[in-house]
């Protein structure tokens, strides 16, 4: 059996089979770094027994079914609910001092107990997670405290001030969100605070995913206990029921998080569907990394082309722009929070 490393595709190849794929699906696979597309293509040749980039070419052109499972795997689909959860408890925090309510005054508990972080971890990374939590409770971060400091001009910060209508809306992007798990995620901790807090303002969750499969399973909104790993008791018991199957449990998000959810299939690379559409608070998350670096730019252009002013952009950890992109500026470097913004911050 071969491996993938004995696997050669030459620039030609490769170029044969990107537009194949291309034209098979019309999706912008040259957006993404050729050593993520290259690993997926070898997957699935050793997947079907092909050895050759031929072999691979002459399979897909008779297959129909190889497409599909070729995009099941191309999504960027690992995810869990409230994955880095201090991204999502600052989140929240900025709600509750736009409203001027403490955090004790409301039910809320984002982050999971360290025993369920310890059972899916282990004990090295759960010991060097505690550290890197012990270290940032006893020394913030500056930057962390920066963007409560700049609260103020936050677009969905001003509407919090406003009279709740349908025009000041607070409006959310979640993309890519993969199989749900982060837009119901941002979904959980607004009804939570929704049903708290007198006068909420209106919110809306947009959620798109360029692959249909994940779109799907979204929607469905039936998750494995892999799903679960960082999710606190606070939410799973209030936000889903739990079935026994034969290799585990199935848990089902309810409905009044379901329909706070809109998702929609589209490669966002092209546009976002909703053309005229300015969100206060887009999430792309873990999307970047998988980009080269010759397109990472225009993709930001239609990022920026569907954040309001003084809007947030929150990218994932290991993800920075390096103040490549003018109109975004960022204000906590813990979280990779970015404020769109015209001005001069510092």
């Amino acid at each position: 059996m071969s491996h993938i490393e004995n696997i050669i595709i030459d620039e030609k190849d490769y170029k044969i089979l990107l537009e194949l794929l291309k034209s098979k699906t019309g999706l912008n696979f040259h957006y993404y770094r050729r050593n993520f597309i290259e690993k997926r293509i070898k997957s699935r040749m050793i997947r079907v027994n092909c050895w050759t980039s031929k072999d691979y070419y002459n399979y897909l052109t008779v297959n129909d079914n190889e497409i599909k499972n070729f995009l099941e795997g191309f999504t960027i689909n690992y995810t869990f609910f409230f994955r880095d959860y201090d991204v999502f408890e600052t989140f929240q925090e900025m709600f509750l001092d736009g409203l001027n309510v403490r955090k004790g005054e409301i039910q809320s508990h984002i982050r999971p107990s360290s025993q369920k972080i310890a059972k899916f971890r282990s004990k090295r990374h759960y010991a060097r997670n505690q550290m890197k939590l012990n270290e940032v409770s006893s020394k913030p971060d500056m930057s962390y405290i920066d963007i409560f400091i700049f609260l103020d001009r936050l677009s969905f910060y001003q509407k919090l001030k406003k009279p709740r209508n349908e025009r000041n809306t607070i409006k959310i992007w979640s993309c890519p969100c993969a199989t749900g798990e982060e837009p119901y995620s941002i979904a959980m901790i607004l009804n939570n605070l929704e049903q708290q807090i007198p006068n909420f303002p209106p919110y809306k969750i947009v959620a798109s995913d360029i692959a249909a499969e994940a779109i799907e399973k979204a929607k469905m909104g039936i998750y494995s206990d892999e799903s679960m790993k960082e999710i606190s008791d606070y939410f799973e018991w209030k936000y889903f029921t739990k079935k026994k199957v034969q290799f585990g449990y199935y848990n089902t998000i309810k409905d009044a998080i379901k329909n706070k959810v809109e998702f929609i299939q589209e490669d966002v690379t092209k546009g976002h569907a909703k053309s005229n559409e300015k969100y206060d608070i887009i999430f792309c998350r873990y999307l970047f990394i998988y980009f080269n670096r010759e397109n990472r730019h225009q993709f930001l252009k239609i990022i920026d082309r569907h954040l309001a002013e003084n809007g947030l952009l929150i990218l994932g950890k290991t993800e920075t722009l390096f103040d490549s992109f003018g109109t975004l500026k960022q204000i906590d470097s813990r979280n990779h929070i970015y404020i769109k913004t015209h001005s001069k911050l510092f």
